[in-house]
């Protein structure tokens, strides 16, 4: 605290504070029990370059780990010490819609906002970050975001990494502007909105150059690309394979074995990889049409800890249908230069309901980015709220193994067409579904469904 204190002060003071490059990789912080305090604050993040002033939970940057069994009360009061809105949604999470933390879900300036619902879904890793009209990139972009963990009586049984920090790493990836002095840059011109607001520097848990010092054995590394809108390719230096067991919204029905792993903002991956003792190894990070990165070195001991088997099978995530769903709708990603981003030819308005859900259905939602008309071809994504969903073809064919199980987040490229398979359940009310790049987002690619009972 005190050192934060200082750095402040020299930040205030306009000095220029050197930190050493090649420093642990922090973890964030573990907040678990009955009942949670998150404090949305202002804060500086040290970094080799100097110090930028963040905004962060519980801290100056980024967020603790938040960690709940199947079954617990979310019990979370939110404290907004800012002096302007925000919002805090549980990305990922099913829940009521008054809970969810989207546009619709302000805390204002000074104010404590306090969900509450019973945790009710499969083991997964999610995230939390701001959500409100026109900011949420300014604001996950200054820091605001952070890891939820849940784990159910299936994900306590099996025999892998669960040590947090220790052999269950979690790894926030995110690439940032830093200017000479270390202080970021958001201020995205039109060709940053187009192509999204592409860093010049990466960090992991909110630091450059990270190192990672651990005995030899098997770890469980938890990936999300926690960006703004950047495409990440994930690898190892040496070209290693490790075990893909888990993806957006828990575990897939059989794990598979790679090398490199392609993530859009907002998804999330958990892998299983072995290290021997004595070597090192790089996490390296590709940017879609940018740069690569070093995002972390691990260097081993001569000591060897927990080694085990990587599992071939899992818990398949299911979704009963019927010979036929219950709907089949269809979303059009269309980039229309200034004339803004839309789906299905509409901006965001929060005064329109755009689809209206029946509760107790399943449906199955085409999503498609055109490659041909009037649309600019760019890629996106495509986030819904509330609920996990199985991808039941891309451009036709059946999904590859390693996205065969629950998600939430899911990247087009242009020419793509995905179809999805959704089960709406237990709640009603309005949720949110958009484009995960957050400058497209805050552009107005985005729509809200209401689920409902029946008439």
């Amino acid at each position: 605290m005190m050192i934060t204190l200082v750095l402040r002060a020299l930040l205030l003071a306009g000095f220029t504070v050197s930190v050493p490059a090649g420093l642990p990789l922090p973890i964030p912080p573990l907040l678990e029990g009955k009942s949670l305090e998150l404090t949305i604050q202002e804060g500086v993040l040290t970094l080799p370059e100097g110090i930028s002033e963040t905004l962060g939970f519980n801290g100056d940057y980024l967020g603790p780990t938040l960690r709940f069994s199947r079954g617990d009360k979310f019990n979370v009061d939110v404290i907004n010490t800012l002096d302007e809105d925000t919002t805090v949604h549980w990305h990922g999470m099913h829940l009521p819609a008054e809970a969810d933390g989207g546009p619709r879900q302000i805390i204002n300036a000074g104010s404590r906002w306090q969900p509450r619902f019973t945790v009710d879904q499969q083991a997964a890793t999610l995230w939390y970050h701001p959500h409100l009209m026109g900011k949420t990139a300014e604001h996950v972009y200054r820091g605001l975001a952070g890891l939820i963990y849940i784990e159910d009586s299936y994900s306590k049984s099996l025999d892998i990494p669960s040590e947090y920090g220790v052999n269950d790493i979690p790894l926030v990836i995110q690439d940032r502007r830093i200017r000479r002095d270390g202080s970021f840059i958001f201020n995205p011109g039109m060709h940053d909105v187009m192509q999204g607001y592409i860093g010049n520097t990466l960090l992991v848990n909110g630091a450059s150059d990270a190192e990672l010092k651990v005995p030899g054995g098997t770890y469980r590394l938890r990936v999300l690309n926690g960006s703004n809108s950047s495409i990440y390719r994930i690898r190892f230096s040496d070209g290693r394979p490790f075990t893909v067991i888990a993806l957006d919204g828990g575990f897939l029905p059989d794990s598979h074995r790679m090398e490199q792993l392609i993530l859009t903002s907002g998804e999330r991956y958990e892998i299983l990889v072995d290290f021997k003792p004595d070597e090192e190894v790089e996490v390296i990070t590709d940017i879609y049409n940018s740069e690569s990165y070093t995002a972390l070195k691990i260097e081993t001991t001569s000591e060897e800890a927990f080694y085990t088997d990587h599992p071939e099978q899992f818990r398949p995530y299911e979704i009963s249908m019927a010979d036929r769903p219950d709907g089949t709708r269809r979303f059009v990603m269309e980039s229309r230069g200034m004339s803004g981003f839309m789906i299905n030819g509409k901006t965001m308005s929060l005064r329109r309901i755009d689809e209206r859900v029946q509760i107790d259905t399943t449906e199955v939602w085409v999503v498609e980015n055109p490659a041909t008309g009037m649309m600019m071809r760019l890629p996106h994504s495509f986030h819904v709220h509330d609920v996990q969903f199985l991808i039941r073809s891309i451009n036709g064919e059946p999904p590859p193994p390693w996205l065969s199980g629950p998600k939430d987040t899911i990247l087009l490229f242009p020419g793509d067409v995905y179809e999805l398979i959704l089960r709406f359940e237990d709640y009603e009310g309005i949720y949110m579904y958009h484009c995960h790049f957050l400058e497209h987002e805050d552009s107005g690619m985005m729509g809200q469904f209401e689920v409902v009972s029946p008439r």
